[in-house]
């Protein structure tokens, strides 16, 4: 089973490829309860039109739909950053059991709120919010890459 870190790495990885297809630099790496990767995605908005398509969103509709479920509970994703509280609430009603997240949401986010924040607010479907997963690298890689657009 890949540590947190590893997968971040992963994530990351996802995250360069989202930049060279012209989105952010966003990404998400997603594990079922046996620690095995289900699912890559990163943020779509150009791509789709469509200012939803971050990738954690991403991963929900694709996962709910091939397994045919509107629950992941006991699924983890991982982020590259802190989620948004679309991201969030998206994963919250999806029942997704754990978010690891890298660097936290920078304070010109379009609504800057802290994820464990939103999250201690779901009590009917509880989601475990845990940042910091190599965090002074995707924050670099974050910079980095908006830098390149």
């Amino acid at each position: 089973m890949k540590t947190p870190e590893e997968l971040m790495r992963l994530a990351m990885e996802e995250a360069e490829l989202s930049v060279k297809k012209g989105n952010g630099p966003f990404a998400v790496v997603v594990v079922d309860q046996g620690g095995n990767i289900v699912w890559k995605d990163h943020d779509r908005q150009k791509e789709l039109t469509d200012p939803t398509a971050h990738g954690e969103i991403n991963a929900i509709r694709h996962l709910c739909k091939s397994l045919g479920t509107m629950s992941l509970k006991g699924y983890t994703f991982v982020t590259t950053s802190e989620p948004c509280p679309t991201c969030l609430t998206g994963m919250i009603k999806a029942k997704v059991s754990r978010n690891y997240y890298g660097a936290k949401t920078e304070n010109t986010a379009s609504l800057p709120l802290s994820a464990k924040y939103l999250a201690s607010f779901a009590k009917k479907y509880p989601i475990e919010v845990i940042g910091g997963i190599l965090a002074e690298e995707t924050l670099s890689q974050r910079e980095r890459l908006f830098g390149i657009k």
